[in-house]
């Protein structure tokens, strides 16, 4: 995947659009939250310098076509509820890594679905992506299935793969492969 244009995505409830300077307050509570971290590969963030630092990444990703990471917005104009990207893109294979985190408020309203679906379609379609791989906490039965009802398939279980703190964590590996 080479630099590419991006403007947003839309669906019938949500925005998905690039990360703005002014997201940072928004996306330091979301990952600034130790209930949407706990199965995450790192920590709770606790500066937002922590913020700045990833919306610049972002952009330097978009720019570099290594990722697409993206704040996922009501279409109603409220701010980021949550983000998620493609990343680890390998061009050469068609492949990258899905990830997704939301707001605890906006749990249980198929929101994630929503705007995960419209990522995917994306990644195959305007991106070619043959293979979407996802990486998964096995304690997280909510990713666990928001992934199946996405296609998604558990391919297998990595020991040890995550270190938060002091303690390693598995994670299971999740492939959502290229539809023939």
């Amino acid at each position: 995947m080479n630099a590419f244009d991006f403007d947003f995505l839309t669906t019938g409830r949500l925005q998905l659009r690039m990360l703005a300077d002014d997201d940072a307050p928004a996306l330091l509570a979301l990952y600034g939250d130790a209930q949407v971290m706990r199965h995450w590969s790192h920590g709770p963030w606790t500066d937002i310098a922590q913020a700045h630092a990833a919306i610049r990444e972002a952009r330097d990703d978009l720019l570099a076509g290594r990722a697409l990471h993206l704040a996922i917005a009501p279409c109603s104009g409220e701010g980021l509820i949550g983000s998620c990207a493609l990343f680890d893109v390998v061009a050469q294979h068609r492949r990258a890594t899905l990830g997704y985190l939301l707001a605890p408020a906006y749990w249980g309203q198929g929101l994630a679905r929503e705007a995960l679906g419209a990522l995917l379609a994306y990644g195959i379609e305007v991106l070619g992506l043959q293979r979407i791989e996802a990486e998964v906490d096995p304690r997280n039965g909510a990713s666990q299935a928001l992934l199946l009802r996405l296609g998604f398939r558990r391919e297998g279980l990595m020991h040890a793969r995550w270190r938060v703190g002091d303690e390693a964590r598995d994670v299971e590996l999740w492939a959502l492969p290229a539809r023939a």
